[in-house]
């Protein structure tokens, strides 16, 4: 009896152990802070959107969202961080159409795979290219008269600035050259913030750039909006006629989204996507949002998934066709 007494004891301590991790395994969503890793420094769009929503996520989740800050490599170091993240939704990215959609084919060797490596959750929000221009260098009302003085002057000779080789402003540029049959002058620089002043002084005459940096300059009116990637006029700016209106079939966004590695549990993504979904549907954040030019998104995952992959064709024959590469 003794001895069937401790065999019958020694399989229940056996069982509670062998139960004890998956029951930790099993413990609801989240367990702990939530971050959301984003892929440039503090103060851009991308950083805006997330400081925007991770209060109210944060509500919805019952942990802290916090939001942190990994640039560099064309978004590449966020993304390799959080494709190797552990699959519990605990580490997110919120990412762009860089890191999405045109990587793949502008980097020889990239450090993560865009399609295998996340799990989408949801499209977050998009802000429509804007064609800018400097009136004392190009005093043009409408893309038309801008079109025409180009094609009058020798080919290439003049310029557009970019935040970037092979940024999406920069295959935005490509993009408007093909469609209306011109040659520019592409004068890349290391983000927005350094062109914009060469922009205000006249040294280089125009550039794409979505609305939230060119708010200001535009309100002065030391800068001129000439038109917008989006299909229809943008609420902050009515008057701006879409190029796609004289180029049929142009549009061009800044676009982003937020993922998760690869392996992250279904009731994870549901539940980051019903907090997202609070937080941008909050109206005072969605006004905010607004305001500064960003269109708010809320899509499923396979409609990400599906929006990613068409994206990434798209963007990826602009890339080869303009022969672009980087390191």
């Amino acid at each position: 009896m003794n001895r069937r007494h401790y065999t019958l004891a020694s399989l229940l301590s056996l069982m509670a152990i062998a139960s004890a991790p998956s029951a930790k395994a099993q413990a609801p969503f989240p367990t702990k802070p939530v971050t959301i890793v984003v892929p440039y420094g503090a103060g851009g769009g991308v950083d805006f959107f997330a400081r925007t929503i991770a209060p109210k996520m944060s509500e919805r989740l019952g942990q802290p969202v916090v939001v942190e800050n990994k640039p560099g490599a064309g978004t590449a170091i966020a993304a390799t961080d959080v494709a190797r993240a552990s699959p519990d939704g605990h580490r997110v990215l919120i990412g762009d159409i860089s890191t999405f959609a045109t990587n793949s084919t502008l980097y020889k060797k990239l450090s993560y795979d865009p399609i295998k490596d996340f799990t989408p959750i949801t499209m977050t929000g998009r802000m429509a290219y804007l064609l800018i221009v400097n009136p004392n260098v190009h005093p043009y009302k409408n893309v038309e008269d801008l079109v025409a003085a180009v094609r009058k002057a020798p080919s290439g000779s003049v310029s557009y600035a970019s935040a970037g080789m092979g940024g999406p402003a920069h295959l935005t540029g490509e993009m408007f050259q093909r469609a209306a049959g011109i040659r520019l002058n592409h004068v890349p620089y290391k983000g927005s913030g350094p062109a914009i002043p060469d922009l205000l002084s006249g040294q280089v005459g125009m550039m794409f750039m979505d609305y939230a940096p060119s708010r200001p300059h535009l309100a002065s009116g030391k800068l001129r909006a000439l038109g917008t990637g989006a299909s229809k006029p943008q609420p902050e700016l009515p008057n701006t006629a879409p190029i796609g209106a004289t180029y049929p079939g142009f549009e061009s966004w800044f676009w982003m989204g937020m993922v998760a590695p690869k392996g992250t549990p279904p009731s994870a993504i549901d539940k980051l996507r019903e907090a997202y979904a609070a937080a941008v549907n909050d109206p005072a954040n969605r006004q905010k949002l607004v305001d500064s030019g960003i269109e708010p998104m809320l899509t499923s995952t396979s409609e990400m998934d599906n929006y990613v992959r068409s994206e990434s064709a798209r963007m990826g024959a602009i890339i080869k066709e303009a022969k672009i590469e980087m390191d």
